[in-house]
C-alpha cells in the first residue's frame, strides 16, 4: 500500500510538470516580464528620380528626363508597423512625423529588441488623428500643413509638394520657362498605405537601428496629363474631392524605396 502512494504521488508530481511546461510555452511573454527594447529612427532621403535633393528650388530631372524644382516638400507619416519574422506586427500607434528636405533623421520610439522583415506605414493621418486640434509642440501645430489658418480638425495636408515642372511634352523647357504647381493631398479618404518589400534588420540593444528609405516626389505626376494645367493644382479640401487628387494620391505608396 505504501508503495501505491508513493507510485501516486510521483505520477501526480510529474502530471503538475508537464502541465507546467505546456502552459510557460503557450504563454513566451508572461505578463510582468519586461521586454529589451532600443531606439529604431527612420533615415529618409528626398528625391527626384535617381538624384537626392540637396535643397529647395534647385533644377533635377527624374527618371524620364524632366525638370523639377521644390519648393516645399512635406507630409506626415503616421501608425508605423514593425514586421517580424514570422509576419507579425508590432504596431507604433502614437507616433506622427513631419518629414522635409532640410531633415533627414526621425526617432520613431524604442521598439522590442529583435529581428524585423519589414516596415509598414500610413502617409497622412487617421479620421481618429484628423480630428485632432493642435496644440502645442504636436508636429500638427504647423499652420503650413493646414487647408485653412485655423486649428480646424479634419483639415490637415498629409502631402504638400510645390515647385516647378517642364509640362512640354518634348522635355526640353528651359529651367526659367518651368511651370508652378501646387500639391496638397489630404481629407481621410487620400489616406495611403505603404508596405515596404521584405528587407531584415535587427534592433539591437544599447545602439539606434536606422531604417533607410528614399522618398522619390517625381512618382506623385505618374500618369498625369501635364498638359492640362487644371491637373498642376490641387490646394483646398474641395480640391480634394476631384479625380486628379485620388490619382496623386495613390500614386503616393510608388513614392518609397529603400535606400
Amino acid at each position: 500500500m505504501k508503495n501505491k502512494k508513493i507510485n501516486l504521488a510521483i505520477l501526480l508530481l510529474i502530471t503538475v510538470l508537464i502541465a507546467s511546461c505546456k502552459s510557460h510555452k503557450s504563454d513566451p511573454s508572461p505578463a510582468g516580464v519586461n521586454v529589451a527594447t532600443a531606439p529604431l529612427s527612420l533615415h529618409l532621403h528626398s528625391y527626384i528620380g535617381e538624384t537626392e535633393i540637396d535643397g529647395y528650388n534647385i533644377t533635377y530631372m527624374d527618371d524620364d528626363n524632366r525638370k523639377f524644382s521644390l519648393s516645399r516638400a512635406q507630409l506626415f507619416i503616421s501608425n508605423i508597423e514593425l514586421v517580424k519574422f514570422d509576419g507579425s506586427i508590432y504596431p507604433i500607434n502614437d507616433v506622427i512625423l513631419s518629414t522635409n528636405i532640410d531633415n533627414e533623421v526621425y526617432p520613431v520610439a524604442n521598439v522590442p529588441v529583435g529581428n524585423y522583415k519589414s516596415i509598414n506605414f500610413y502617409v497622412g493621418l487617421d479620421s481618429t488623428q484628423n480630428a485632432q486640434v493642435a496644440s502645442g509642440t504636436s508636429v500638427l501645430n504647423d499652420t503650413s500643413m493646414w487647408f485653412n489658418k485655423t486649428a480646424q480638425a479634419n483639415g490637415y495636408v498629409f502631402v504638400s509638394c510645390i515647385g516647378k515642372i517642364d509640362t512640354t511634352a518634348a522635355k526640353n523647357a528651359a529651367d526659367t520657362d518651368l511651370i508652378p504647381f501646387v500639391y496638397k493631398i489630404g481629407m481621410n479618404k487620400q489616406l495611403r498605405k505603404v508596405s515596404m518589400p521584405v528587407q531584415n534588420y535587427t534592433v539591437s540593444l544599447n545602439t539606434t537601428t536606422f531604417v533607410h528609405i528614399t522618398m522619390n516626389y517625381a512618382q506623385l505626376f505618374s500618369g498625369v496629363n501635364l498638359l492640362n494645367n487644371s491637373n498642376l493644382f490641387i490646394q483646398t479640401e474641395s480640391d480634394n474631392s476631384e479625380a486628379i487628387a485620388t490619382q496623386v494620391a495613390n500614386n503616393i505608396p510608388a513614392m518609397f524605396k529603400y535606400e
